[in-house]
């Protein structure tokens, strides 16, 4: 049995730190697509806006929509003229303001590649250093803290069992990666498996693997978004004389607020890992349970706050454009929302197929029904009745015990792909009797004699 119940627990740290692992991998993405890790591109390092942006492709297709903007400038000159010689008052403008207006647009047209590639450049150079500066194990260790390290120490608060005195600099290690997470043999030398909170590193890790998953999302679509909106520039630099710039102003907010919104969700999740450690070792309650649940608040809300970040930096850029990113921020987590149950149910499945095997997945297959069919994988019985007319002989016994033994992990093995870790963990003392006591050559689950039931109960009446 202790067998049994280590390889259980042994399974959920696995499916913990496997969780931890791809929210990590998530993380390395974060920094690429944001553009402080640069790429390796043809031999050059650059990040991947720039050469999006500085593409072959790219680079034709804003060509030719500069020849459109240069065409459509000379139209709009022309409708501001005309709607300038028809207007009174205030709104009426002299020939030389429309032209002003129109050598404007042309230096813009000019002006409008060399910002955005400057501006991107000096922004990853800043909020890099910024990400450094607030990253507290980048100046300790030259490492950066990792999610799953983050995870281990949270729900490891009370299984430790290395030294007391050298608990801090063994943390470090674990939130550094001076010390594997994913090495189940090393985290079992420091933390008792057994004693794992894994409400919290589980359903934690899966809150903060699918924000983390909307948050890459967002990633990408900021890269296609800028892209777009220095492909469309011209368009919008050529309304200058028409709108006295208004259309531009948009476009100029729109392109600031989708590059600098990035590097919120990197800043943000910078603070859930200096907040996070902090509230690990703060006691809430004396109950652990409800301690565990404020825990599990703080992570949830840590990664809200990460997914976030975006909008919290896009509304310092104006309220159109605060505004747009709300409504995509929106979209995300209704989108975020069908991932979860999808993952539910997925969950579900899988995690009734390993409890209950084949037995679970017919009854949710006839039924539709997951609860009913971990009800049945628990009600029905494993091991099935056979007649047994008189007690086997000491040869049978005996000489029969070494194979018993040797098939006893193949009959667990048929247990648990039949009924799961529930059948093969009723079978398991039923299956040892038969070691001990049955007369057979293969191992089975040694059921109740059905002739020595009905005589017992003949001999009570």
């Amino acid at each position: 049995m202790d067998w049994l119940t280590n390889w259980i627990f042994e399974l959920l740290y696995g499916l913990q730190k496997t969780i931890c692992y791809i929210i990590d991998f998530i993380r390395e993405i974060f920094y690429t697509l944001s553009g402080i890790q640069p790429v390796n591109i043809n031999g050059e390092q650059t990040d991947l806006v720039s050469h999006f942006i500085l593409s072959d492709t790219v680079k034709t297709t804003f060509f030719y929509i500069f020849l459109i903007a240069i065409i459509l400038l000379v139209v709009f000159v022309l409708i501001a003229i005309i709607r300038s010689e028809y207007a009174n008052g205030d709104n009426k403008r002299s020939k030389a303001q429309i032209l002003g207006k129109a050598f404007q647009s042309f230096a813009i047209f000019l002006m409008v590649p060399f910002i955005l590639i400057a501006g991107i450049a000096l922004t990853n150079a800043v909020m890099g250093a910024i990400n450094a500066s607030m990253n507290p194990y980048a100046l300790e260790a030259g490492g950066s803290a990792t999610i799953g390290g983050q995870i281990l120490v949270t729900s490891g608060q009370y299984a430790y069992i290395g030294d007391p005195a050298s608990r801090a600099e063994i943390e470090r290690m674990f939130l550094t990666g001076e010390l594997s997470y994913f090495d189940t043999s090393i985290v079992s030398q420091y933390y008792n498996l057994r004693s794992l909170d894994f409400l919290i590193g589980i359903f934690g890790s899966v809150v903060i693997m699918v924000m983390f998953v909307m948050s890459a999302v967002t990633f990408i679509q900021r890269i296609f978004d800028i892209v777009l909106l220095y492909i469309i520039s011209p368009v919008s630099v050529s309304t200058i004389p028409v709108d006295d710039g208004d259309r531009f102003r948009i476009w100029r907010n729109m392109v600031i607020s989708k590059v600098l919104s990035a590097y919120g969700i990197i800043l943000s999740m910078n603070l859930f890992f200096i907040i996070i450690p902090q509230v690990s070792e703060i006691v809430f309650f004396a109950d652990p349970f409800k301690n565990g649940i404020v825990k599990i608040l703080f992570l949830i809300g840590g990664a809200f706050a990460v997914t976030k970040a975006n909008l919290v930096i896009a509304q310092l850029t104006g309220n159109q454009a605060g505004s747009n990113e709300t409504q995509q921020l929106m979209r995300n987590m209704q989108t975020g929302g069908h991932i979860v149950k999808g993952m539910a149910g997925v969950g579900m499945t899988v995690g009734g197929a390993i409890l209950g095997g084949k037995r679970f997945v017919d009854t949710k297959k006839s039924t539709r029904s997951s609860l009913t069919g971990l009800k049945n994988s628990f009600q029905s019985p494993a091991s099935k009745q056979y007649l047994n007319k008189a007690e086997p002989s000491k040869l049978a016994r005996y000489g029969g015990m070494p194979t018993r033994i040797a098939t006893m992990p193949i009959g667990m093995i048929k247990d648990l792909a039949t009924g799961g870790i529930v059948g093969m963990g009723k079978n398991f003392i039923p299956r040892a009797t038969n070691v001990i006591k049955g007369d057979s050559v293969f191992n089975h689950a040694q059921g109740k004699s059905v002739l020595k039931e009905q005589d017992k109960n003949e001999n009570n009446t």
